[in-house]
């Protein structure tokens, strides 16, 4: 079985980027900056929405703490970055003005396309249900987005959609054997924990806050377990 709702997703994404690439030199780099912000903002309220439909706080409050704990330990943003860095060089992708500022942001949205809640939850439902809904009505939004972060980062946005199709489809596919042992509640403190990450990558891209969102990334996989023994136990 083939996802659908992963391949329009990422069809629609590397539409955006390229539509973005084309027209970037169109817009100035204040409207650019502008509209990354009003991105940020929109990612935030998204986030604050999301977080809402946690069933744990606890569960999510630990998974967080820790999560983030190993991504600093193992300084998981880093081994990222330099994988990013190495690529975007290989490729010989033209960088515009300064190369760690544009990374940063490089980084953000490669969090933003392949591990946000919504993408994974989305992936995740279809695995169980064969509905892609989600994903295609994340694409309708995505696409806009990316058109949005390609005038600031170029064509080198390419090279996240080959990574975010290999996760989507290994969430798809692992959903088959995984969930049937998942409850409800573990699902929605699940996807609470995407809220989180999608709020703290919405202040990175406002420029409100700088975190290395990456390195929160390890929370997506310990709530699964924190979920399961706080509820277990509680």
């Amino acid at each position: 079985m083939v996802s659908q709702g992963i391949i329009i997703y990422c069809a629609c994404v590397l539409i955006g980027i390229n539509v973005g690439s084309f027209l970037k030199e169109c817009f100035s780099d204040t409207i650019k900056r502008s509209m990354k912000v009003f991105i940020g903002i929109s990612a935030v309220v998204i986030g604050i929405t999301t977080i809402t439909k946690g069933r744990s706080l606890p569960a999510i409050v630990m998974a967080l703490i820790f999560g983030t704990l190993i991504g600093e330990v193992i300084n998981l943003d880093k081994i990222v970055h330099d994988f990013f860095n190495r690529l975007l060089s290989k490729f010989k992708f033209h960088i515009p003005g300064d190369r760690e500022e544009y990374m940063r942001f490089y980084l953000t949205v490669a969090v933003t396309l392949c591990a946000s809640g919504a993408n994974i939850f989305g992936a995740i439902n279809e695995g169980m249900t064969g509905d892609g809904t989600i994903l295609i009505s994340k694409a309708v939004m995505d696409v806009v987005a990316t058109m949005i972060f390609a005038t600031s980062l170029g064509k080198a946005l390419n090279l996240i959609v080959p990574i975010q199709f290999i996760i989507l489809n290994l969430c798809f596919y692992s959903a088959k054997i995984f969930m049937p042992f998942v409850s409800e509640i573990m699902l929605n403190d699940f996807v609470a924990m995407g809220g989180v990450i999608t709020f703290i990558l919405g202040l990175n891209m406002a420029e409100i806050k700088q975190v290395k969102a990456m390195n929160l990334l390890p929370s997506l996989i310990l709530v699964w377990a924190t979920s399961y023994i706080y509820n277990l136990v509680f």
